[in-house]
């Protein structure tokens, strides 16, 4: 199981539901993925989500440790999808565009 840790934005102009997409992506990931705080021992990636395009939380400082930063910005990327780039799976990598843009 992969130690994922949720780091969302301050959600001060939401453009969609976060929280909404965030439990559809742990239903998809089943027992794949133990969820944990940021400061959590052992964290191996960490799921940043955002509510706009402002990127008050891009997860900089989580890359510069190593770990995968996987970010979402709108509702549009398939849970599957994010669970694959959490766990590497399925050779999904992360796109340069946070928003999940081709």
């Amino acid at each position: 199981m992969k130690r994922v840790a949720l780091k969302y934005c301050g959600g001060c102009n939401p453009s969609y539901d976060r929280v909404r997409q965030v439990e559809e992506i742990q239903r998809a990931a089943g027992t794949r993925i133990e969820w944990v705080r940021p400061d959590s021992a052992g964290v191996e990636a960490v799921l940043v989500v955002a509510g706009c395009d402002r990127q008050c939380v891009e997860g900089v400082e989580y890359e510069q440790a190593g770990l995968r930063v996987v970010r979402l910005q709108d509702g549009r990327t398939a849970p599957e999808e994010v669970v694959g780039r959490l766990l590497e799976e399925r050779g999904f990598h992360e796109d340069p565009d946070p928003r999940g843009l081709p």
